[in-house]
């Protein structure tokens, strides 16, 4: 076939399919569409489309009304059929000879109904409410007091309960909207109880737009062919189709033919509202509720005739005669009156026009003064927002700077992070800017803190210049990047009047780079707050650094005192040497080696004795610290007992000791330790010699408390005088004519490095000096060579 001939074919088919168009017959279907629901509208346009399909030479239009216009395009027989509720249906019968030949079919799981009813419900915690009369004294929302697929099917129901929601409800409130909007209603506490179709939930479910049991029924029927959809009442027929009076019958029947056989609607959906159609339902319990209700077309007759009105009022009747002979001559003399008012009327026109200029003119101003009125509203709104939210930023910024939970540097983040959520700016960044004096190489930016999305660092850098200029160190910048869509804020933190650091935040463009003052002061305020914290910081480590210098100050000042100590300290042993070398040379005129070789091995114990004292004490002069050794508290003790003895002389002293019985072994420095417990023993010593009684007695103790062993060193002495009690180990402080005061303090000193505290207290016989060293339970291993 040639090309031309193609064509000519193709003219002709077109033709003749516009030719069938224009001559198949246009048939209108009125849907009732009090609230618009895409799937419904969706579902009449299928069906529309279908028997246009189906029946050759129709063409079927749906045609969504609300219920007046329905009505009159009904009266006008501009409709062949129509969709509506039952309600509607039955009184189409009466009107419009209405005949309903197929109704809507809708599906729950496998459960196919053509009814439908009423569900009464209410939130699930509301728990007092379960049936029909607990229902007085609440709100009750539904969505129009002519909607029979709700308010009407249940108001039936509580008229049967003997319930009138006019006198028994304290409030009905109807929406006009979409009945999912009352479930929301109801799960937002907006009214007690609300009134919907039965299916709605079922299809809130299916679309996951509420969770199983938030909602509860009220009044719930069983009904074998309606189960498991919920309904509050008795069932009646779904939506129908029906004919009009002046619909051809054959095509009624072919259309009521061809719904039947309408492939039904498959969803994955548990709930489908518009599944099919089916055989139209009968109506008797339909009419039986218009009939309670006295609606439609059962309302009450309002024709009244003449006759019936004089058997029933006739004084009345007669004072109406009289009033209309009286309103009638009335009349023809008002008649006379409203001629004489023609002539003002038409002066009243005139100054009427005048009046409608100036109102228009007086209008004009008054929407110029309103629009001025709602800018500044606009306005006045605006700024109590920043308010308000500058007001919670800084209750924020109080609670976090007064936290004592928070370290500096915990604060400090979190202050930044509450900034960058203030402005809704995606990062936050805290630099430590370079000294000017630093290398070239030196001179970057140093991050010290980072908050948000930290991988925006480089915009932050590519925006923000390497050099500063100093004399804008109390500005701040806030700038838009229309490459990027960013938007950067940044402003130095000042220390000592110095640029010391740079707070930068970034975000999208959106944030207008005019930045309230109540912001402003915000920034200022935390940038005021980082350059604080680095100056109470600086502040700390040089008190730090100081109390360093100042302990390492205080040993070498206490030297000289351990100097002049030192010749006491060291001539003990030295003199007990002396004694010993002494005695073994007056036991040389004897024939026993014994003794002598007894004589000259404490002689050299004393020696060396005196060699650790000198070492140590340069160690703790020097340093500060001490050795930690496990070593055996007893014989120690004894030996400074021993020495002390012998020191005492002829005075009548007894030096005893407790808790000596068996070995006990501590963690320190035994040498340390040795010569705060002579100290001790010696300070004691010469307080008992200031109470003239006898006996005089010094007692040092060993006692295990836990995982320490407590050693005291008491005398029966006269004690401390309490205002000396606090005084007694300062350094310098001394209650001895000779004395310097650095005895207890160095002693208080090598008990601190041995992370324990000496004290002093009195007892009801003298004083008491005591402290506290880590027990060893297992003596140390010692290993012979």
């Amino acid at each position: 076939m040639s090309l031309p001939t193609l064509y000519r074919v193709l003219v002709v088919v077109i033709t003749l399919l516009i030719s069938n168009i224009a001559m198949a017959q246009t048939v209108s279907i009125g849907v009732l569409n009090q609230h618009h629901d895409n799937k419904e509208d969706a579902f009449w346009s299928q069906t529309a489309q279908y028997l246009s399909k189906k029946i050759p030479g129709y063409n079927f239009n749906i045609k969504l009304m609300g219920l007046e216009c329905l009505g009159q395009a009904i009266e006008k027989q501009q409709l062949a059929f129509v969709i509506t509720n039952p309600a509607h249906i039955v009184a189409l019968q009466k009107t419009a000879d209405a005949r309903p030949i197929a109704t809507l079919q809708t599906r729950y799981q496998n459960q196919v109904s053509s009814y439908l009813g009423g569900v009464l419900i209410v939130h699930s915690d509301r728990a007092k409410l379960k049936r029909l009369s607990d229902l007085r004294n609440q709100s009750v929302m539904a969505v129009s007091p002519t909607e029979f697929d709700g308010y009407q099917i249940i108001e039936r129901e509580l008229l049967q309960a003997d319930l009138s929601p006019e006198k028994d409800f304290f409030e009905m409130l109807f929406t006009n909207g979409s009945q999912k909007n009352i479930v929301k209603a109801i799960l937002n506490d907006e009214a007690d109880i609300g009134i919907i179709r039965s299916g709605v939930l079922e299809n809130m479910i299916a679309h996951n737009e509420l969770k199983p049991g938030q909602i509860k029924i009220i009044h719930p029927q069983i009904t074998s062919n309606y189960s498991p959809l919920h309904s509050s009442s008795i069932l009646y027929p779904n939506w129908s189709l029906a004919k009009l009076n002046h619909t051809d019958i054959a095509l009624a029947r072919q259309v009521a033919i061809t719904l039947k056989n309408m492939p039904k609607h498959e969803t994955n959906l548990s709930f489908d509202a518009h599944y099919g159609w089916t055989q139209p339902a009968d109506l008797t319990t339909v009419n039986g509720l218009l009939q309670a209700l006295k609606l439609p077309p059962y309302q009450p007759s309002k024709e009244v005739s003449l006759k019936q009105i004089l058997q029933e009022h006739g004084s009345v009747a007669l004072l109406v005669i009289t009033f209309i002979l009286v309103l009638t001559i009335f009349t023809i003399r008002l008649s006379h009156v409203n001629r004489k008012l023609e002539t003002s009327q038409s002066e009243l026109a005139k100054n009427r026009d005048n009046l409608e200029q100036q109102v228009i003119e007086r209008t004009k101003e008054l929407s110029s003064v309103n629009n001025t009125l709602e800018e500044d509203i606009l306005a006045r709104e605006a700024i109590e927002e920043t308010l308000r939210r500058s007001r919670s930023a800084l209750q924020g910024f109080y609670e976090i700077s007064v936290n004592p939970e928070l370290t500096q540097h915990e604060k400090l983040t979190d202050l930044i992070k509450l900034a960058r959520n203030h402005f809704g700016m995606e990062a936050a960044f805290l630099y430590k800017i370079p000294p000017t004096e630093a290398e070239p190489e030196q001179q970057q930016l140093n991050l010290c803190v980072a908050d948000g999305a930290t991988f925006m660092e480089k915009d932050i850098l590519a925006n923000i210049p390497t050099h500063f200029d100093k004399n804008e160190s109390g500005e701040i910048k806030c700038v838009k990047n229309e490459q990027d869509n960013k938007c950067y804020i940044s402003l130095y933190v000042m220390v000592e009047n110095t640029p010391h650091c740079l707070l930068a935040f970034v975000g999208n463009s959106k944030l207008n780079p005019n930045i309230a003052q109540v912001d402003q002061d915000l920034l200022r305020l935390l940038s005021q707050w980082i350059g604080s914290s680095i100056e109470r910081q600086s502040i700390e480590d040089e008190r730090e650094k100081y109390r360093t210098q100042l302990g390492k100050v205080t040993r070498l000042f206490t030297v000289g005192e351990i100097a002049s100590g030192l010749a006491h300290e060291i001539n003990q042993p030295l003199t007990a040497s002396i004694n010993y070398i002494s005695g073994s040379l007056r036991r040389l005129e004897d024939t026993s080696d014994s003794h002598i070789k007894t004589g000259l091995e404490r002689s050299l114990e004393s020696l060396n004795q005196a060699t650790q004292i000198i070492r140590r004490m340069r160690d703790f002069v020097q340093m500060g610290i001490h050795r930690e050794d496990t070593f055996d508290l007893v014989p120690l003790i004894k030996r400074v007992l021993d020495l002390l003895e012998t020191e005492s002389g002829q005075q009548p002293i007894s030096l005893k000791s407790k808790g000596t019985d068996s070995p006990v072994f501590v963690i320190g420095d035994p040498v340390q330790i040795e010569q705060v417990i002579l100290n001790l023993v010696r300070n004691a010593i010469e307080a008992t010699l200031l109470q003239p009684s006898e006996p005089k007695e010094v007692v040092v103790s060993l006692k295990t408390i836990g995982d320490q062993v407590e050693i005291s060193v008491s005398d029966n002495g006269p004690g401390i005088d309490d205002n000396e009690l606090e005084h007694i180990f300062d350094a310098f402080h001394s209650t001895k004519a000779d004395g310097m005061g650095l005895g207890l303090a160095i002693c208080r000193s090598i008990i601190e490095t041995h992370n324990s505290r000496l004290d002093a207290r009195n007892t009801d016989k003298g004083a008491e000096f005591f402290f506290k060293l880590p027990h060893v339970s297992t003596p140390p291993i010692s290993v012979t060579k």
